[in-house]
This record gives structure tokens, sequence and C-alpha cells, in this order.
């Protein structure tokens, strides 16, 4: 149903301004109000401010006797009723799912970041805001069907995370190869994307509060037609990189044949991507996998947390006081490396076989462990143990 707006509930008054809210542009109709000059609604092409007469110019008996008879207007008329159910705060991770040629896209809000940055490995379990009725209702089918998760720490901001954390999923060329990590960019740049997304649940609330309640509106996910002036691709892009804004293609894009085989799986890894900087080190460094999303033929997708392989360290420098050594790399939040090292006679045999060293959690940032030998040469390696 396409979504319609009324003007004032309230009977002309003199000295005051009343405005028709035009149906085709989102907008936000003006909130009952008691006392004073009625706050001027903006125009979508000049600022305004609003002004406020002095609350003797007001009857208040009367303004409750306009307030009356507008509700019956509206009750005689026939009007549906419209709710707001479809729910978003940023922080929000909005599942996306489009099809070239469908007529509508569908969001869904799929629960808060922080829930899933903080999953213990290995857990795994199905994502419910998402019924397969549902799929299956706005999509004929689930060939060629693009979806990508995403969500950003915006104003209201989530405590525990950094203003313009995103998280953005990866697609996976293969169920079982885990993706390339994206890397952390500065505060501005993941702004600029954070806003894109942000934009997402911002606008499929919109489009659900001028949109009766039902099937395909409500509190977790609402199905926006192309045609309407919230459509999503302006704020996706063609690309699904976020109008250019983002690093990378961040849906995953089932096959043509998905429908085919139950066994099909379709994948993409969930990167969290803290703000890098220079001078903490972290400045284009990968993000932390949280896990992998799995889309199957049936409608059903899972969440698996630390399911993706953490990337490899890569050591940055190595520097040397006396007969202590010191190994400088980088590192990921939540996993854990341990230092190995081995004489010229050690190169012959595998690295589980060297000496095994100090460990450090990584953060992040860059790290260091110290080795302390006499030996004039010395070899060393850094492992992931967790």
């Amino acid at each position: 149903m396409t979504p319609t707006a009324s003007s004032s509930l309230f009977p002309p008054v003199p000295g005051r301004i009343h405005t028709t809210v035009p149906a085709s542009r989102p907008a936000h109709l003006p909130e009952t109000w008691m006392g004073g000059e009625a706050p001027r609604i903006a125009d979508s092409n000049r600022n305004s401010h609003p002004s406020v007469a002095p609350m003797n110019k007001i009857d208040p008996a009367r303004l409750r006797r306009y307030a009356v008879a507008g509700a019956v207007l509206v009750a005689l008329a026939g009007t549906p009723a419209i709710a707001a159910p479809f729910l978003y705060t940023p922080g929000d991770l909005v599942l996306t799912l489009r099809q070239s040629g469908n007529a509508s896209d569908l969001v869904v809000n799929i629960g808060t970041a922080a829930s899933f940055s903080t999953l213990a490995p290995g857990t795994t379990f199905p994502i419910t805001a998402l019924s397969s009725e549902l799929l299956t209702a706005t999509f004929p089918s689930l060939n060629n069907l693009a979806f990508s998760v995403a969500g950003a720490n915006r104003p209201p901001l989530v405590a525990a995370f950094p203003i313009q954390t995103l998280w953005v999923t990866a697609p996976r060329l293969a169920p079982d190869q885990p993706a390339a990590v994206w890397l952390r960019k500065g505060q501005s740049v993941q702004g600029n994307a954070g806003s894109q997304i942000d934009a997402i649940g911002r606008t499929a609330a919109s489009y659900s509060s001028l949109t009766p309640a039902g099937p395909e509106n409500t509190a977790a996910a609402v199905a926006i037609p192309l045609t309407s002036p919230f459509t999503l691709g302006p704020i996706i892009g063609v690309s699904t990189d976020y109008v250019g804004n983002f690093q990378g293609t961040v849906a995953q894009v089932t096959a043509e044949d998905f429908d085919g085989d139950p066994e099909n799986i379709a994948a993409a890894d969930l990167i969290e991507l803290l703000p890098g900087s220079t001078a903490a080190g972290t400045l284009n460094k990968p993000g932390r996998v949280l896990g992998t999303f799995a889309l199957k033929p049936d409608g059903t997708l899972t969440f698996t947390a630390g399911s993706a392989v953490i990337p490899p360290p890569q050591i940055t420098g190595i520097t040397r006081d006396g007969d202590t050594s010191r190994i400088t790399f980088g590192t990921v939040t939540g996993a854990t490396y341990r230092l190995r090292s081995t004489g010229i006679a050690g190169l012959t045999t595998p690295v589980a076989t060297w000496d095994t060293g100090s460990t450090v959690a990584g953060t992040g940032s860059a790290a260091t462990l110290q080795d302390s030998n006499p030996a004039d040469v010395r070899f060393y390696a850094v492992e992931i143990v967790r």
C-alpha cells in the first residue's frame, strides 16, 4: 500500500501555520502541541527555526475541542491505522536482502552488534528475525539473491565501542574459504560509510512508520517496494559498497541455481572495524572477524561465532639489545599470540617444534614479544594460540 500523510488535524486558527506533508517524499507528521504558536515545519529546501507565541494566546478548552473534532473526522473518513512497527537504533545490525528485478527489498533488524561481538567462539544460532515465510513471500526464489549485514556506531552511541565503529559483511568465495578481511580506516573515512549504513535502518523505519502494520511490516522486518521514495538503491549502490563510501563489495550473492540443491550454502564473514589511527599503528590493519553467516536454500540463516580464520600475524620488526631480541607484529582483538624461536639447525624442522616463548593478547594494535638467547643467529615466528 502506498504511504499517505494527512494535513494537521486541527482546524485553521488565525496566526498559526498549517502544513500539508506531501506523500511523495519522506517526512514526519507534526507532533501534537499544547500551547503557543505551532512550530514551523521546515521546508525541504530551506532552513527554518521554531517560533513560540505567548502562552496566553491559546484557549486550552478550544484546543481540546479541535483535537476531538479532528479525531472524529479521521475516524469518519475511514483512514487506515498507521503504525511504526519496525524498530531501529544506531548500533543495530541490519540485514538487507535484494534481488535484481524483484518488486521489493527486505530489511531485517537482527539485533545489536554488541551482542554478536561478545559471543563465545563456536556459538551457532539461527537468525530468527528472518522467517523463511517472509523470505519466500518477498522473493520468488533465492537464486541470485544478494544479502549483506551491517551496523554503525553513531549517535546515540554504544558506549563499549568508539564512534564510527563499523560491522560489515565480507562475502566468501566458497563456504569453506574465509573472506578477505576488511581493513580499519580512519574515523572520518569510516564515518562516510557509517552514514550510509545508518541511513538503511532509518529509511526502513521511516517507510514503516507510514505503512500499515502487517506480515511485511513488523518490528523486526519490513519489505520496501522499489517504487517507493524510500528505496534502498541510492544508499547501498549498484556495487553494494555504499555508493563508493566503503572499501569493497559487502553483499554475498547466491548462485543462479541456488535453490536446486538443498546442500548449497552462501556464506559471508562479519568483520568488526574499530577506527584505526597512525599513532596507534592500527590504520589499514585487518579488522576482527566475529563469525560467519550461512544462508541455505530453505531460507534459514545461521550465524557461527569465531568460525572464520584469524589472519596470520605479520612480523613488522626485530631489534636486538645484548642477548635480548624484541619481535614486533600486528594483532587482532580477541586472539592470543605466542613466540617461537630456533637456531640454524631448526630451520629444517616444522615451526610447531621450535622453542616456545611468551604470549600476549591481541588488541588490534602492534604487540612485542621478547626472547633472551646468547646465540649470534636466531630465527623467529609468531603463532596464534587462539
